[in-house]
């Protein structure tokens, strides 16, 4: 997957997040972006949580 479908595939699923998740997505993406020496934690942690949480979110988009 290249760097452009991924972020259209972002775009796509945020699209069904309601507003009050997005704020925290966002400030993830910001803590990332500021902390890159850490961002790789960061970011594989996200990773874990989306993955075990996958099914809540999905409910939670609906």
């Amino acid at each position: 997957m290249t760097v452009i479908e991924i972020k259209q595939e972002i775009n796509r699923a945020l699209e069904h997040v309601p507003e009050r998740l997005l704020i925290d997505i966002l400030d993830l993406i910001k803590e990332v972006q500021a902390e890159k020496s850490t961002g790789s934690n960061l970011a594989s942690n996200l990773k874990k949580i989306l993955s075990e949480d996958n099914d809540l979110l999905h409910k939670l988009a609906q």
